[in-house]
């Protein structure tokens, strides 16, 4: 029976020079993604490596790099980031394909782009905190606020996707602007190597 998604395809048509920016990329994620789960953070920062790859490789480069983010944040730091490598995998995706549609050519494209990802982020992170950890994971300083609305609603689903929203809003502001500062440091030449998403 035929896969419907085969891991080693993907990565058997990635180019070396993709290649050698997953782990990179990954390794960026990482600094993020640590940082912020051992000082107890309302963030993540764990996927600046993941919008850079994803401008510079396409989609699928950012999709790998985002899953390989989660499986080695779960190792290093908690193992409660596993679940959310399908948010990571999402993310990556519309990320990837709003680059490769040209949308980091201009400052409108790249607010559409972040309000996307966090949309994205947030309904499918708000699944998983639901419906795999009842409704708090305890990754970060968000489950106060979640506390809070749910003591306000009533309602676990929304006091949930509510503070996950704002959290998602504010952590990929902040993601996008870092990976923004460090694309326009690359020099000229070596972007030009990859694809033609930031001209």
């Amino acid at each position: 029976m035929k896969r419907i998604f085969d891991f080693n395809s993907m990565i058997s048509r990635m180019s070396t020079k993709t290649l050698v920016l997953i782990p990179i990329a990954v390794g960026i994620n990482l600094i993020g993604g640590t940082l912020c789960s051992t000082l107890k953070l309302p963030l993540f920062l764990d996927m600046i490596g993941t919008i850079i790859i994803a401008c510079l490789a396409g989609p699928w480069s950012a999709a790998t790099s985002g899953i390989l983010t989660n499986v080695f944040l779960a190792v290093v730091a908690n193992p409660i980031y596993l679940p959310y490598a399908a948010v990571s995998f999402l993310c990556s995706l519309v990320v990837g394909y709003f680059a490769k549609w040209g949308a980091f050519r201009s400052k409108i494209g790249i607010i559409l782009t972040w309000l996307a990802c966090a949309l994205t982020n947030t309904i499918s992170a708000t699944l998983v905190t639901v419906y795999v950890y009842g409704g708090a994971s305890g990754v970060n300083s968000t489950s106060v606020v979640t506390v809070a609305l749910l003591a306000t609603t009533k309602k676990l689903f929304v006091s949930v996707l509510s503070s996950a929203m704002i959290e998602n809003l504010i952590d990929k502001g902040i993601v996008f602007i870092i990976a923004f500062l460090i694309i326009n440091k690359i020099p000229k030449h070596f972007l030009n190597q990859y694809s033609s998403n930031l001209n």
